[in-house]
């Protein structure tokens, strides 16, 4: 009987002094939070809420590998694109956010979101797949990744605009 106990404690004390394994995925994190506070300022314009999510030194890929922006260039091209429209936002049913600790130690908040816009001039609904990956490093983001295919919003710029023209130029024929 005392051997079945010291071979009991000797089985709690490994299991004891093992290493557990860090976290690397989850769906719920302070990261995860301030990212959705993000999105949600995004949404709103408000700007000052949504440049505090980055670093200053931040670099932000969209839609490229090789050319990064500041904050303050994204939010001046955000503003640029989202003048035309008269609501946008994601749609809630459809945003998929997670937690990664890679291999090196580095925390990213991985987001896929259906972004939909209505465009001012003619009531047209626009919807872009959305994917970015953020890095955070003390609360900020550091880097950040996102893809998305703005072709459907160009190509009706383009015909909005076409139709202008043609317009303007039949006003001065006529």
């Amino acid at each position: 009987m005392k051997k079945l106990i010291l071979l009991a404690l000797a089985g709690l004390f490994i299991v004891a002094c093992q290493e557990k394994q860090p976290v690397r995925f989850t769906t719920s994190s302070a990261e995860i939070t301030s990212y959705k506070k993000g999105i949600e300022a995004y949404e709103k314009a408000d700007w000052a809420t949504w440049s505090a999510m980055f670093a200053d030194t931040a670099k932000i890929y969209h839609n490229s590998w090789d050319n990064p922006a500041s904050a303050a260039e994204v939010q001046e091209g955000h503003v640029n694109t989202l003048s035309n429209l008269s609501s946008y936002g994601f749609d809630k049913e459809e945003m998929v956010l997670e937690h990664v600790v890679d291999d090196d130690g580095k925390n990213w908040v991985n987001f896929w979101g259906l972004w939909k816009g209505t465009l001012k001039a003619n009531g047209k609904e626009i919807h872009i797949p959305v994917h970015i990956s953020a890095e955070f490093v003390d609360g900020k983001i550091v880097r950040e990744y996102g893809f998305w295919n703005m072709s459907e919003f160009v190509d009706e710029m383009q015909a909005l605009q076409a139709a202008a023209e043609a317009a303007e130029a039949e006003e001065e024929a006529g």
